[in-house]
């Protein structure tokens, strides 16, 4: 074997080396190994030196006998990593990170089981971890999960001060259509997505602000929402996802969190924010839109008369366009797409109002932009047919209301 081609083998240990140490070997829960006899270290420094032997049977045997031995081989096998013979340095290396792998697993395994706190541990964030996501065995079998995943991106966010650079580059990386599309979409692991969240709990308002479209990118993918949806962490990621989106909602003025609230359905996420959003007159039209669409899809009739009010609003949210409008703008108001969700909410047929272009969703009710006409003649009709059924059927909808708010 070429000298090149060994270092060459060499570096691609260099990493994964660099990164089990700072997990294992700093670690209060690695059980340090006392000096091992004279005689058994004397085997060691033996079996180290076979390593370099002409005789790959003899190689092989050594290395497999020195993984036998474990870490109380490990002062030196230490030592040996600056050996003059590269085989040995090689092949010391490759024992080095299969002995820290095997630890590690075997820490990882008691953390999992220490539900109860007896023991210290130092894995990369898990205090920024227990205390904003939480210490259960099912919390606690997800981080371990992170860590073996994101160990040096946990490890950054712990140790470096600017954690909202660390982020952005780690989300960045994370997006499902980066810089070569050509590839096809990238999908990140649950883990990533995981580990990225927790971060986000350690920024400010400014700071989440910035990252709002990157992150909705990522969670709003659609293999994303698959795995988080079926996955077996899918309670606890979701419940990251709603600390995330309630962090950043209220400062955003951005539709894009309330669009999460409604694709994930976070019902309780989505009333408590629609009530208040939907009152805030700083808020957009657009988040304020948003915010009536969830108190209608997760709401009663109870919620109709916070979305009234609106119903005077004039401004132009959408202008789209359709073959059936036959190269005419058809424009949406704020007062026509809460008309809509009135409608919806009232179980009556938003066709027999004059919407013609009006087309249901699942998730958002009906297609945001498509509550509108082409003529005001149409739309103050609709509006003026609204006024006359409310005025004949508010009294027994308030009724209904308190009815199912006991």
């Amino acid at each position: 074997m070429s000298q090149n081609s060994r270092t060459i083998r060499e570096n691609l240990f260099v990493a994964t080396v660099g990164v089990l140490i700072l997990l294992c070997l700093n670690s209060s829960v690695l059980v340090g190994q006392d000096s091992p006899p004279s005689a058994e270290q004397a085997k060691i420094v033996e079996l180290i030196q076979q390593l370099g032997s002409e005789s790959f049977q003899v190689r092989e045997q050594a290395q497999s006998q020195l993984l036998a031995t474990g870490l109380a081989a490990q002062a030196e096998l230490s030592k040996a990593l600056k050996s003059a013979d590269l085989e040995i340095r090689f092949r010391v290396r490759r024992i080095y990170v299969q002995l820290l792998q095997t630890d590690f697993q075997r820490r990882l395994t008691l953390f999992i089981k220490d539900v109860d706190g007896k023991l210290k541990h130092d894995l990369p964030a898990w205090k920024m971890y227990r205390e904003k996501v939480g210490s259960s065995l099912e919390h606690r079998e997800l981080f371990a999960s992170i860590v073996r995943v994101e160990a040096p991106f946990l490890i950054a966010i712990e140790t470096k001060t600017d954690i909202y650079s660390t982020l952005s580059a780690r989300l960045k990386d994370l997006q499902p259509y980066g810089s070569t599309p050509n590839n096809g979409p990238k999908v990140a692991r649950l883990e990533s997505i995981a580990a990225i969240l927790l971060a986000a709990t350690q920024l400010d308002s400014t700071q989440l602000n910035r990252i709002i479209s990157p992150m909705y990118n990522l969670l709003n993918f659609q293999e994303t929402k698959n795995g988080i949806r079926g996955g077996d962490n899918s309670g606890i990621i979701k419940g990251m996802i709603a600390t995330y989106i309630e962090q950043n909602i209220e400062t955003a003025n951005s539709q894009l969190p309330l669009t999460l609230v409604l694709e994930y359905g976070f019902e309780d996420v989505g009333l408590r924010m629609g009530r208040k959003l939907i009152a805030d007159s700083k808020m957009s039209s657009l988040v304020r839109e948003y915010a009536a669409i969830c108190l209608v899809r997760f709401g009663t009739v109870a919620e109709i008369p916070k979305l009234l009010s609106m119903l005077t609003e004039k401004s132009v949210i959408h202008s789209w366009s359709t073959s059936q409008a036959k190269g005419k703008i058809i424009k949406t108001q704020v007062r026509d797409a809460i008309l809509v969700l009135l409608l919806h909410q009232t179980k009556q047929d938003a066709t027999d109002y004059g919407f013609r272009f009006v087309q249901p969703n699942p998730i958002t009710v009906f297609r945001v932009y498509s509550a509108g006409f082409i003529e005001d003649a149409e739309r103050e009709a609709a509006h003026a047919q609204w006024e006359k059924w409310w005025d004949k059927n508010k009294e027994m909808v308030l009724k209904s209301s308190a009815v199912e708010e006991k």
